[in-house]
């Protein structure tokens, strides 16, 4: 002790400049809290030398040259690292303390340091924050509050305090931000925790107007204003509270509770300019969403990535520079809405403006371009206070309109009954109209929708239920555009029961002027042909006419009118059976139990279509005895059997009729009972019944090979007219020989008449489909009819039967040809020569590859 004392004293008679030269703060209380923050008079002093601290505040008391150049630094403040290598700064701080004090404790604050630090006095550590040996950030925005402990500090002499900081942000370092301090410990911590403390009361305030405004829109989804409101103000609480020191008590991981400052404060800017947006009610556009998109990848990138450093050059360019786009936004919005007068946007803008400028002194002081207290959180208390007073002015007075509106209510709801009262009775009145019209309609329909067949080789029933119903005095009656007729009709000389099943195009009254009409000029073509004593042509020839009548009829409707039908004619006496069908749910057959479709491809669109005569075709079935023919509309397809998300459910499976008919056993009641089970009905719902009750009494008197024999000498003699008019005597007799038809297609062939040759060729080939030449056939005349779908259909049954011959592989390729599918035509060319490469026709064919 004496030597030391020696050594302090030759110390002052030979370097007398050495401590006293210095200028040192002296401290005249410690019962007080006195600032220990740079002036003018006294600073601090750092350096980037290593040095140790307990040796070096040795030194220095003992009045020995410690070796260690230091700079002034003025605390608080930023201190720019001159070396990146240079991971440590000390800072220094020399004072002289009071000879006396009363206060039981000292304590020092240091401000918040960056990053990690420890805290020497007089050679003795007295705290530390953060792991030095760890390379991740710990508390850089942590306040220091270290206690002295008793006997410490040199009464009335000069202490010295050290600090060994670890940056984390090159080349910041030092102490950034808050205020440096020293005093008695309850009042610096008393002082500390009641700051603290104050910004979280407020907090709590702006939580509570956060939540209030998220309940308004739970309870209105509509007013998304108060969404953004209300989530702008409760991220504003949680950015708020993670700049509060308080958050360290909560031992939460620093780099958590950074990731989630730096999502919430990219998030913040955003949503308050959607607020803005939404309050004034301007749509989103382009521009907002593509903005927001980008914000959103930056939120991602914090949520993914845990490097604090890209986060604070992430945030200190991109995010923050891209926050002028959205003031931008912002300005435009309350700039035009103040131009309109709105009271609402000139207080907003004001508000807006304080806390803009708030937030560039916070932003510029948080990149040290100077060091200024932070007042965001001051601006954002009166600007979140004032934006809820807006609010709530704005659902007051919506308020007050409901309230002046339920003042007039009484008389507002008398006036409004009045109106609605009249406008029932208008519409009564209307109704009443209406309904005079479907029941005038439902009247003329009537005698037309009938049923006039009698015969004991035949029942037909009927069973109708329009979708349309109405209530005429007191009377039901039903409109709606399907129609039935049945009736009895003359042909070269035999009985033929004609029936009809058809569905008008439209709902209501237009579907019953479509089936008016129908009746109407079917029932025509009934009493004429009556009237003339029969029909001395084929029943082909009967079907051809009485189509081209009703298409040139509903023709001349200009679109306006269409309507499917099935039109048949049945020998009574042979069971042959001759039908049309236009466009309209295929004919079924019920027979043995079974219930089956009798064709399975469309042949003629709707009468009323324009080009319809081109595809006219008149099909043929042979019935058997108590053979069961079942007509009905597509209201027995489309049935309603439930619903989702996307709408309605119906039924498209056209096969579960045939189901419902075998579970009925083909009769009509049973087929409505069982198909309201199934779902309900969203159509007309019409059927027609025929049973066939009788055997066939098919005529033989004629052999056919007799008749094929003279057929062949007419035609070796190139009497093809006469040989038509011949063999059309026979074909209800032979309707079910395949020779027969095969040279009467012939026939046609070379007079020509390719359609009624392809008819010929088609009937041969449904008879055997197994027959090669009347596939063939059927193909080639369909092509020369220019009916290229159905010639490529029964070409491929040619092929099927026999893929190397060679008339049906130029035919197939010439077919594909016209198709326009060249693929497929080079794919049967190149078959076809190689079989006979010098074939004519073929050759013509592969020019045009």
């Amino acid at each position: 002790m004496q030597i030391r004392s020696a050594i302090v004293l030759l110390s002052i008679l030979f370097f007398p400049n050495f401590l006293l030269s210095e200028e040192i703060q002296k401290i005249g209380s410690f019962d007080t809290i006195v600032s220990l923050n740079s002036t003018e008079s006294h600073t601090w002093e750092i350096t980037e030398e290593i040095l140790d601290p307990r040796q070096f505040s040795i030194s220095y008391l003992s009045g020995e040259d410690p070796g260690i150049k230091t700079n002034p630094y003025k605390a608080p403040g930023v201190y720019r690292v001159s070396q990146e290598s240079a991971h440590k700064v000390y800072i220094i701080k020399k004072f002289i303390a009071p000879d006396t004090w009363k206060a039981a404790g000292i304590s020092v604050r240091l401000g918040t340091l960056t990053d990690k630090d420890k805290t020497y006095l007089n050679g003795k550590l007295i705290g530390e924050t953060g792991d030095m040996n760890s390379s991740e950030p710990q508390a850089y925005d942590k306040i220091r509050i270290y206690s002295i402990p008793p006997g410490l500090i040199r009464s009335g002499k000069v202490n010295i305090l050290v600090l060994e900081v670890k940056k984390y942000f090159h080349p910041e370092a030092g102490i950034e931000q808050d205020r440096t301090e020293i005093g008695d410990t309850r009042l610096v911590q008393g002082d500390y925790y009641r700051t603290e403390y104050t910004k979280i009361a407020l907090l709590m305030i702006y939580l509570t107007v956060g939540g209030y405004f998220l309940f308004l829109f739970v309870r209105r989804r509509t007013d998304t204003e108060n969404l953004y409101f209300g989530l702008f103000t409760i991220f504003l609480v949680i950015y708020q509270f993670l700049r509060n020191q308080i958050k360290y008590d909560l031992g939460i991981p620093f780099l958590y509770m950074k990731k989630t400052e730096y999502i919430i404060l990219t998030a913040l800017i955003p949503i308050f300019a959607n607020f803005i947006r939404s309050y004034f009610k301007f749509p989103r556009g382009k521009f907002v969403n593509a903005l927001d998109g980008i914000y959103g990848l930056f939120i991602l990138f914090y949520l993914i990535s845990n490097n604090v450093i890209l986060y604070n050059k992430l945030n200190s360019t991109a995010v923050q520079l891209g926050w002028a786009a959205y003031i931008v936004l912002i300005f435009y919005y309350l700039i035009h809405k103040i131009r309109i007068k709105d009271r609402d946007a000139l207080l907003i803008l004001i508000g807006v403006s304080i806390v803009a400028l708030s937030t560039i002194f916070d932003t510029m002081s948080n990149r040290n371009l100077f060091v200024f207290p932070r007042t965001v959180g001051y601006a954002f208390f009166f600007f979140i206070i004032s934006i809820a007073t807006i609010l709530a002015n704005k659902f007051v007075r919506l308020n007050e309109q409901v309230e002046e509106l339920n003042e007039h209510l009484e008389n507002k709801v008398e006036e409004r009954t009045q109106e609605l009262n009249e406008s029932l009775a208008n519409v009564n009145k209307l109704k009443n109209q209406q309904d005079g019209d479907y029941f005038l309609t439902s009247l003329l329909i009537r005698p037309l929708f009938t049923n006039n067949t009698s015969s004991p080789s035949l029942k037909i029933d009927f069973f109708s239920k329009q979708k349309k119903s109405i209530l005429f005095k007191e009377k039901n009656y039903e409109i709606g555009g399907d129609i039935s007729i049945s009736g009895h009709i003359f042909i070269q000389g035999e009985k033929y029961t004609v029936f009809v099943n058809g569905d008008a195009m439209g709902k209501s009254i237009q579907g019953a002027g479509g089936a008016l009409v129908m009746g109407t000029v079917f029932q025509s073509l009934l009493t004429r042909t009556n009237r003339n004593g029969g029909h001395s042509r084929p029943p082909e020839s009967w079907l051809k006419e009485s189509f081209l009548e009703l298409q040139s009829i509903f023709e001349s409707f200009d679109g306006s009118m269409y309507i499917s039908v099935v039109i048949g004619l049945l020998n009574e006496s042979t069971g042959a059976l001759y039908y049309i069908n236009a466009e309209h749910p295929w004919p079924i057959l019920y027979r043995d139990g079974s219930a089956g479709f009798l064709e399975n491809e469309l042949t003629l669109r709707k009468i009323g279509i324009p080009g319809n005569e081109e595809n006219f075709f008149v099909k043929f079935f042979q019935l058997k005895k108590y053979d069961v023919l079942i007509l009905g509309s597509d209201g027995k397809d489309d049935v309603l059997i439930g619903s989702d998300e996307r709408g309605r459910i119906v039924n498209e499976d056209e096969t579960k009729f045939l189901r419902t008919v075998e579970e009925s056993n083909g009769d009509l009641r049973g087929i409505y009972e069982n198909t309201l089970k199934f779902g309900e009905l969203t159509d007309d719902f019409t059927l027609l019944r025929l049973e066939y009750l009788v055997d066939p009494q098919l005529k033989n008197e004629t052999p056919l090979v007799e008749v094929l024999e003279k057929a062949k000498i007419l035609y070796k003699n190139k009497s093809y007219s006469s040989l038509i008019e011949y063999l059309n005597g026979y074909k209800t007799i032979f309707s079910d020989r395949e020779e027969f038809f095969i040279l009467l297609g012939k026939s046609y062939l070379k007079l020509k008449d390719f359609s009624s040759a392809s008819k010929a060729f088609e009937r041969a080939a449904n008879l055997n489909p197994n027959r090669l030449e009347s596939q063939y056939y059927a193909s080639y005349s369909s092509k020369l009819n220019k009916d290229f779908q159905k010639a490529e259909y029964f070409g491929k049954l040619a092929y099927k039967l026999d893929q190397s011959y060679l008339n049906n592989l130029i035919n197939l390729a010439d077919i594909y040809k016209n198709l326009s599918q060249t693929d497929e035509a080079r794919k049967f060319a190149e078959r076809a020569l190689a079989i006979d490469p010098n074939h004519p026709i073929l050759l013509k064919l592969t020019d045009v590859f």
